[in-house]
């Protein structure tokens, strides 16, 4: 363990550490300055020159920091020496679990399927359907 813990104090490491600490104060003073029915669902990305990338759950939460995005970047430059000029915001989609699909005929098919399977002659479609019927019984 001691190893890895010496591998992530190198200077390799130091530069990511100097991102994230600054990244976090940069959410800290958002989070000052954002309205509070927001806080929960942005998270600041990166900051690139003067434009300070927001990531947001959805369209409508990136659509209130928009329009209040005039007094977030005074509130954040006047707290401290940031020179913000623009927030950009970049909507996270999420891909909701999908539930157990159900493979299930309906009961509105079932009953012409077995007429058909009655009335056609002898063929490989016949065979088939004969089979589907006695397995769902």
């Amino acid at each position: 363990m001691e190893p890895i813990k010496k591998l992530f104090r190198a200077k390799v490491f130091d530069k990511y550490e100097q991102k994230k600490t600054e990244l976090d104060s940069l959410q800290d003073q958002f989070l000052e300055n954002a309205p509070s029915q927001i806080k929960s669902y942005a998270k600041i990305r990166d900051k690139i020159g003067e434009v300070l990338i927001v990531e947001v759950t959805s369209s409508s939460i990136g659509h209130i920091i928009k329009m209040s995005a005039t007094s977030i970047i005074k509130g954040m430059n006047s707290n401290h020496s940031l020179k913000l000029k623009k927030i950009r915001i970049k909507i996270a989609i999420q891909n909701p679990v999908p539930e157990n699909i159900v493979n299930k005929i309906s009961i509105l098919s079932i009953a012409p399927m077995r007429d058909l399977s009655n009335k056609i002659n002898n063929s490989p479609l016949k065979i088939y359907l004969k089979k589907i019927f006695k397995l769902k019984k």
